[in-house]
């Protein structure tokens, strides 16, 4: 990584011929022996060039504390020992990085991810793979040095962040990398291959960033309504039921049947078929949505959320860089952390027109192929292999299959 004192010398080395000329200069002649000229153009031209140089000086050190506050301490890919843990290495030639989105600041579990989405990318085959997982697979990650116990998928990030409540915690998922480790442990045993990166992104983040865009045309593809939106700050709304009732509620029904006794902590979504155009808060409703009846399955979200993704790629390719790009990066900077390297950001925008060409599929892991319903041995709703608790040798050979046929995937987009 270029560090800050080296980006400092480049900008040194740019100002070397003026401070030589300066030099030369004290060796000359007093002022009142030399002739006088007409006018300074050549003294304005230096200024203005002068000014100039400092601008981006000062402009380079803004954007370098800006990659710096979002970017965290690399670490190492983990490798999972556990028995049913990954049992092959991923091919040289592919690279995955695990996409988070988590409410932030004032949200219920702020550090939950509600979004999971890996994206795996393959150069030999020209694909990218988005395997979309849901927040309530069940899966085991040590919390402590004693083991590991169980917890639903969405509360990997945020244990691995939160070092005051899990003082035990293994080293390898402390600090600022904390969160972005344990939440890659978690995932690849999930797939059975590893995560080398990670980008985490608060609801807040995404909604600036898009309103800094000026907004999304996304491709709608479905008319749709969803009548069981949440509404932010309304999670503990009893909606007038009393505590006992609430009690026997929580006592017999769960998911989405006790979600629908609280109407009150929801408002009614409806999109329709076509090009919307849409800003951050409507883009985020629209990639979250999960309970419409034409289009509320787990694999439609998916979908939506590529709609969104590709959207996103296309106004930042459209849009004059130069005045969004402070902007921009100054949302990013207090919304987002990543281990991606800036090497590896570079690399990645490097080959962006070798992108274009390569083909999007949507896998997402559902109760309508692998995975099924379930109870957590404390009572809590849960998702898991068909085969079992933390039996995941099956859903590897099968998100490897998918990998390996992506054309017998439901679903592939050509980026144009």
């Amino acid at each position: 990584m270029i560090s800050p004192q080296a980006t400092f010398g480049r900008y040194l080395d740019i100002l070397n011929p003026y401070r030589m000329r300066q030099l030369h200069l004290k060796k000359q002649p007093p002022a009142s022996t030399l002739p006088a000229s007409p006018l300074p153009y050549r003294s304005i031209l230096m200024a203005v060039l002068g000014l100039l140089v400092g601008l981006g000086l000062l402009m380079g050190i803004f954007l370098w504390k800006t990659f710096l506050s979002i970017l965290v301490p690399s670490s190492p890919t983990i490798q999972n020992t556990s028995e049913n843990g990954p049992s092959e290495p991923a091919k040289p030639t592919s690279w995955s990085v695990a996409i988070l989105g988590y409410g932030g600041n004032g949200h219920a579990g702020g550090l939950l991810t509600d979004t999971i989405i890996i994206a795996h990318v393959q150069p030999d085959k020209k694909t990218i793979t988005l395997i979309t997982l849901p927040r309530d697979l069940w899966v085991h990650f040590p919390t402590s040095s004693s083991g590991e116990t169980g917890w639903k998928l969405n509360a990997a990030y945020a244990i691995g962040s939160d070092d005051k409540g899990y003082p035990n915690k293994p080293e390898a998922y402390t600090g600022e990398q904390g969160g972005g480790a344990l939440a890659k442990y978690a995932l690849q045993k999930v797939v059975g291959f590893p995560i080398d990166s990670f980008v985490a992104v608060s609801f807040d983040g995404f909604i600036q960033s898009v309103d800094i865009l000026g907004g999304l045309n996304v491709q709608v593809e479905k008319t749709f309504d969803d009548f069981w939106y949440p509404l932010e700050g309304e999670e503990e709304n009893t909606c007038g039921r009393s505590p006992e009732d609430i009690a026997n509620l929580t006592a017999t029904v769960s998911g989405y049947l006790l979600e629908q006794q609280f109407p009150c902590r929801y408002e009614k979504l409806h999109f329709d078929k076509g090009i919307t155009s849409m800003d951050g808060e409507m883009a985020l409703k629209y990639a979250r949505s999960r309970h419409s009846s034409q289009d509320g399955s787990d694999f439609a979200r998916s979908q939506r959320q590529k709609q969104v993704l590709l959207a996103a790629r296309e106004k930042m390719l459209s849009l004059n860089v130069l005045t969004k790009f402070i902007p921009l990066l100054n949302s990013l900077g207090k919304n987002i952390r990543t281990d991606l390297s800036i090497e590896e950001i570079q690399s990645i925008l490097a080959k962006k027109n070798e992108y274009r060409d390569y083909t999007i599929h949507s896998i997402a892991l559902t109760d309508k192929n692998i995975l099924v319903h379930g109870r957590s041995s404390n009572g809590q709703y849960i998702l898991m292999p068909k085969e079992g608790e933390e039996k995941w040798d099956n859903l590897h050979a099968w998100i490897q299959q998918q990998l390996e046929n992506p054309e017998a995937t439901q679903s592939s987009e050509l980026i144009q």
